[in-house]
């Protein structure tokens, strides 16, 4: 399963999908998935995820900064470099959950 911060940089990305009016078969598409895996992804009951790789690959195809897929208005306003929260937040994501 993933972590909750995993999912919601997910459903993150599936509000950006769907606000561009793209299925989960145009995002397969896009990524060379098949519309399967996109569905695994976007569901809390597998562990499937998005690739960094994949995940500039939405940002670039729908002009959005990468850093506010993982970063959230509060990252803002902490008085340090927002370069290390952005790294600290993609390790985040990066990581296996140790809990199951």
């Amino acid at each position: 399963m993933k972590s909750e911060y995993q999912n919601n940089v997910i459903n993150k990305i599936r509000r950006l999908r769907e606000e561009h009016q793209y299925s989960q078969e145009n995002i397969a598409s896009l990524l060379g998935l098949s519309n399967g895996h996109v569905g695994n992804i976007e569901s809390s009951k597998t562990s499937h995820k998005y690739t960094l790789s994949h995940i500039l690959k939405i940002c670039n195809e729908f002009n959005y900064p990468i850093e506010q897929i993982f970063l959230n208005d509060e990252d803002y306003t902490k008085n340090i470099d927002i370069v290390s929260i952005l790294i600290q937040k993609i390790i985040k994501y990066e990581e296996q959950r140790k809990d199951y």
